[in-house]
């Protein structure tokens, strides 16, 4: 009789600890925004924007994605068939033994659905949508516009982004299920329709991600989590030179007489800095004159001519990339990682656990045209 209740005891303790490891399994601490201008040039004073996410595999799939886009930024009202912008995503593919789909396509605006808005539960004022395509197969995500409630206002968000996925894990033929049961891990994608602020300032976006209840198909809105991405405006590069002349002689012959020759050139001294609305930043600056590299951030460089063009260029926050499913490139989406440390709540969330802050990469840059002594 002791034997079995030990037994039984041992029983319920085993299986205590399984329902625990479950639960404890189920994780959402990863999702990323990254919010930085089309062209990493574009400092500020307008120009298109691009947005990122980024989720890790390991964690639970996502439900819904809602992106909050600061007051200050333009919302344009692009007419139904207007490409806004290129879009790269990632997805694992749980029909395909878990790869890693590489995906690609446009942000489209798109003609009204009212219903799809409805079952995301979105009152949308405009509709959009990222068309993607991977290995010949066609992948439609459908992206909502809708102004934001009062609260959200108040806490400095004009418009809201919305995306609704469907849910990858639950049984094949199961309705609803995404396609080839893709579980979306990342996109980026131009957004022509929304531009920078012109006035300076910190702009914090910000978003709130909801997954689902793993293998269930239902959403779990108790592991949302908010997570923001900072826009300093302007981001700017001075660039300073001073120049001095250069005076230097040599001798030749000239019908068998030595003649004193005089050369006039020019000694160019040059430094840049960085800074994010006004504060001082730090990155990493190359400069360049007549096409080749002269120093970084400071230096000197001698030129004979009439004139040369100097170009500094900064590079700020290049220190990781939204994934696309192919090596890094040049003209991925890049990001500095700020952490949870740099999230500040929005209270009209209620406090929800802030998971983590990013600001988009930039590069600013500057250029001056030099003239030179000539005597």
């Amino acid at each position: 009789m002791k034997k079995s209740i030990r037994m039984a005891l041992f029983a319920c303790a085993v299986l205590s600890t399984l329902a625990f490891a479950g639960s404890a399994l189920a994780a959402y601490t990863t999702p990323k925004l990254v919010v930085s201008s089309l062209t990493p040039q574009a400092t500020g004073s307008g120009g298109a924007v691009r947005i990122g996410a980024v989720v890790a595999n390991t964690d639970d799939p996502t439900a819904r994605v809602t992106i909050y886009v600061p007051t200050g930024y333009q919302l344009g009202t692009p007419a139904v068939g207007t490409k806004l912008g290129d879009v790269t995503a990632t997805a694992a593919a749980a029909d395909l033994g878990g790869a890693i789909l590489p995906l690609t396509g446009e942000l489209q605006a798109v003609a009204p659905n009212a219903a799809g808005a409805t079952q995301c539960g979105v009152a949308a004022s405009q509709f959009w949508n990222l068309h993607l395509t991977a290995a010949g197969q066609t992948l439609d995500i459908p992206l909502y516009v809708a102004a934001t409630s009062a609260a959200e206002q108040a806490s400095g968000y004009q418009t809201k982004l919305v995306v609704c996925l469907p849910p990858p894990d639950v049984p094949v033929g199961t309705p609803g299920r995404a396609q080839f049961g893709a579980k979306l891990l990342s996109a980026s994608f131009g957004v022509s329709a929304i531009t920078q602020p012109i006035a300076t300032g910190d702009y914090r976006w910000s978003s709130l991600f909801t997954p689902y209840n793993p293998g269930k198909g239902t959403a779990n809105p108790a592991g949302t989590v908010e997570t923001q991405s900072i826009r300093h405006i302007p981001t700017q590069l001075a660039l300073n030179y001073k120049r001095a002349k250069v005076t230097t002689y040599t001798t030749k012959k000239v019908k068998g007489k030595r003649v004193r020759v005089k050369h006039v050139r020019t000694r160019v001294t040059f430094s840049s800095a960085l800074t994010e609305n006004g504060t001082a930043a730090s990155g990493a600056i190359t400069t360049v004159a007549a096409g080749k590299k002269v120093g970084a951030a400071k230096g000197s460089f001698i030129f004979t001519g009439k004139s040369v063009t100097v170009t500094a260029t900064g590079v700020l926050h290049h220190d990781a990339s939204v994934p696309t499913g192919q090596t890094a490139a040049a003209s991925d989406l890049f990001y500095g990682d700020l952490g949870a440390a740099a999230c500040t709540k929005s209270t009209a969330f209620g406090g929800l656990p802030c998971v983590d802050a990013t600001v988009g990469s930039s590069a600013p840059h500057a250029s001056v045209r030099i003239a030179g002594y000539l005597k």
